[in-house]
């Protein structure tokens, strides 16, 4: 038996153990949020980078078509020699193709990287701040109920009760909001 035992009471030191474990939790919920937000931040980052890439791409065909173009009029115009005509059309022709191929694959950078990210940050992130503005409320809730339930006078029950009874209640939904909080 300790000499803090003496001063004490047992349900003391538990509380004391709990309210360390709470702050280290908090520490712990406190840089997840910071890496969600740090996320977010290179995610916007990477979405905006994405449709430069994009515009950049869609600009670079357009030129491209624009070039073919300028080739196939000079192989038309040089109809009276096949080997200079043939040898255009062939270079027009695989230049289209490189052309529908970037076509391709910048819509489906723009489907699969732009438009997924930004799902992601609009709904998924938004999910989470929704669920920390909960876990935000429903934590002063739960200080407020705390402070009402220690400052209760004791010689009156029905507030003790009362106070006891919100307690009870907000530690309960505090739990399932922690939990949901976590899970995002």
């Amino acid at each position: 038996m300790s000499h803090l035992s003496l001063f004490f009471p047992s349900w003391y030191s538990a509380a004391c153990s709990l309210l360390i474990l709470q702050r280290t939790n908090l520490a712990t919920i406190e840089e997840v949020e910071g890496d969600v937000c740090e996320l977010e931040s290179k995610l916007d980052k990477l979405v905006k980078l994405c449709i430069g890439m994009i515009d950049a791409g869609k600009a670079y065909n357009a030129a491209n078509k624009q070039f073919v173009s300028g080739i196939r009029e000079l192989a038309q115009q040089s109809a009276k020699d096949e080997v200079i005509e043939s040898s255009l059309t062939k270079f027009a022709e695989s230049l289209q193709e490189m052309i529908n191929y970037h076509t391709i694959l910048f819509d489906q950078a723009q489907r699969s990287i732009k438009t997924q990210l930004q799902t992601f940050v609009k709904d998924d992130l938004r999910k989470f701040k929704e669920a920390k503005k909960q876990f935000d409320k429903v934590s002063e809730e739960k200080e407020a109920a705390l402070i009402k339930n220690a400052q209760a006078p004791r010689n009156k029950q029905h507030e003790v009760e009362e106070a006891t009874n919100i307690l009870t209640a907000t530690r309960k939904c505090f739990r399932h909001i922690v939990l949901d909080y976590v899970l995002q």
